[in-house]
């Protein structure tokens, strides 16, 4: 009796997880079916974006791309959106450390105390090294702001969300995918 009782949940077990599997394999599915990739020849890159987002293409110098997430309801303050800048690196500025740094120094001097800095760390995409700052700006307009960015010889690439910081747990998933699939042609 006792053998067949391991048997039995054994077996309870490996449906279990068989199905714990099956169940993280269709969300992952229809996770990654949410999106399009957005190709740019001029400043040779690709990302994905989910399909729901409108695109607007290089509205103004030096922003290729942005992505606006559709409004909840017409009351909506703030439209979400995600946008890629592609700039000259600074001259003064000869590593990504330095130009971290002027970022989070810009950043601070900007907003003052008005910004929470919730993390500041490297990221990698494949073998480039980046870096990732995540602010939220709780008053008065409840802001969350995502930046990540990577130096590419003479240039830099600025991935920013901005959003209301009450519904970033819904977009965080997006958010994070987008800047993990930027790819760099150069």
């Amino acid at each position: 009796m006792e053998a067949s009782l391991k048997k039995n949940i054994l077996i309870g077990i490996a449906i279990t997880a068989g199905l714990l599997l099956l169940a993280a394999l269709g969300f992952f599915l229809y996770f990654i079916a949410q999106f399009s990739e957005y190709h740019d020849d001029q400043y040779q890159f690709s990302i994905k974006y989910p399909k729901s987002w409108k695109v607007i293409i290089q509205p103004k110098a030096n922003v290729a791309v942005v992505f606006l997430r559709p409004k909840d309801t017409a009351l909506d303050t703030i439209q979400e959106n995600f946008n890629v800048t592609v700039q000259p690196v600074p001259t003064d500025i000869i590593n990504l450390a330095q130009f971290s740094a002027k970022i989070k120094t810009q950043m601070t001097a900007v907003f003052q105390k008005s910004i929470n800095i919730i993390e500041d760390k490297p990221l990698h995409w494949g073998w480039r090294e980046g870096h990732m700052m995540v602010m939220e700006a709780p008053k008065p307009d409840h802001l969350k702001m995502v930046n990540a960015w990577v130096l590419v010889q003479d240039q830099v690439y600025i991935l920013t969300f901005l959003g209301d910081m009450n519904k970033y747990a819904q977009d965080s998933l997006y958010i994070n995918e987008m800047i993990r699939s930027l790819q760099l042609q150069k």
